[in-house]
């Protein structure tokens, strides 16, 4: 299969995995209604699992992130339902039968609906492919959904085994530039994307953790064939888009092959993060 088709073909693994979920929930609201728990969600990272898995009929609401496309690759879905910020108050109004949030999510609201005896799911941020299995497990149980779970999680295995199959003979010296300067170390999820597309993370062979931030000078030493920028907000003036725009890093990338993966794919650990492993590899190829 030509590259060129790669990340066309792993994106359409999950859009048909997606749409079939949604085709359910419009299509047996009553059931979802009788059968299934209501849910809220409080986290743009546990909006996007919920809206991969749950019904439309279960879905009371997402958070306001959610329906932004900057942060969320399911931004037109999310804005079919309410919005909410994360307040105690909001979420008693809606009263529903399942929280999701994040481990690191509004703790004044969690410990509050716990103390109400409402069941609060707590997810971990996912910084490996195995992560995004946990999680997608863990939301589809929540929610009465284990078998679209598993499906998912099917679905992420088969894009894995077409990611291995198109690995380049080259693994090519790659750096990602984060808007702020700062790039993509060990322990984490696009690190582990990185290399499972056959790229080496020239930052992480250098020992710089998840958070680092990379000087220009260590940009250049570490001569790059492939330089990843994360487009976030490009335009918004902003101090963290202008390193971007340093003349040094515009030299360098007139040398080297340069590609965006979208920040939204690397915001949150998904199964649709795989995407930007196929995007990587067609970057590599041309």
């Amino acid at each position: 299969m030509p590259r060129r088709f790669l990340a066309a073909r792993v994106r359409g693994l999950f859009h048909r995995m997606t749409a079939a979920a949604c085709c359910a929930g419009i299509a047996a609201p009553a059931l979802a209604d009788s059968a299934l728990p209501t849910v809220a969600s409080i986290n743009v990272c546990a909006d996007q699992h919920v809206l991969a898995l749950a019904d439309a009929a279960q879905i009371l609401t997402v958070s306001w992130l959610a329906a932004d496309p900057e942060e969320s690759l399911f931004a037109a879905t999310a804005a079919q339902f309410a919005l909410n910020y994360g307040m105690a108050e909001e979420l008693l109004a809606f009263d529903p039968d399942v929280v999701i949030a994040g481990t690191y999510t509004s703790p004044f609201t969690r410990a509050l609906l716990l103390r109400l005896g409402y069941q609060v799911v707590e997810l971990a941020p996912e910084t490996s492919v195995a992560d995004i299995e946990r999680n997608v497990r863990l939301v589809a149980a929540a929610i009465g959904q284990a078998v679209r779970g598993e499906q998912l999680v099917a679905t992420l295995h088969a894009s894995l085994r077409t990611i291995e199959a198109h690995r380049p003979a080259h693994s090519p010296a790659t750096v990602v530039v984060r808007p702020g300067g700062f790039t993509v170390g060990a322990e984490s999820l696009a690190n582990e994307l990185l290399i499972r597309a056959g790229m080496r993370n020239v930052v992480a062979e250098q020992g710089l953790d998840r958070w680092g931030s990379l000087s220009m000078e260590a940009l250049l030493r570490s001569a790059p064939e492939l330089i990843v920028l994360t487009g976030y907000r490009t335009t918004q003036p902003s101090l963290a888009n202008a390193v971007l725009e340093h003349p040094a890093l515009q030299r360098l990338s007139a040398t080297s092959r340069t590609m965006t993966v979208p920040a939204a794919l690397w915001a949150c650990g998904l199964p649709r993060s795989l995407e930007s492993a196929a995007l990587l590899q067609q970057a590599a190829s041309e």
